[in-house]
């Protein structure tokens, strides 16, 4: 009895955590031209937490692509900890997401420029 229900409730389990994990996905695409450069390691949760709130509203509903990873250049904005950034667009702006400077308050968002 026990090695027929065995399977059968491994499946609804499986089945379960895919449906939920698929329900849960947040985040931005890659764009066909995009440039890796630096790559995006830890970069998704700073665009989630970008100070632009039409690039978070984005990113919550999978409208927004990611153009090029960590690049250095440009003007930096205040409270950014370097020119390192990278290139994001929502809804065809570009916007360029940076590292907080450790001078920013805690839960600040991150610098972001679009244009």
């Amino acid at each position: 009895m026990y090695q027929r229900s065995i399977p059968k409730c491994l499946y609804v389990m499986l089945s379960s955590f895919v449906l939920t994990g698929y329900a849960q996905a947040a985040g931005c695409q890659y764009s066909a031209h995009y440039e890796r450069e630096g790559g995006l390691s830890g970069w998704p949760a700073r665009v989630q937490n970008s100070s632009d709130a039409k690039l978070r509203t984005a990113y919550e509903n999978d409208t927004c692509y990611y153009l090029k990873g960590e690049h250095g250049g440009g003007t930096v904005p205040p409270g950014a900890a370097s020119d390192k950034h990278v290139t994001v667009s929502r809804s065809g702006v570009a916007c360029h997401v940076f590292k907080k400077s450790s001078s920013l308050p805690p839960g600040s968002y991150n610098p972001t420029t679009c244009f």
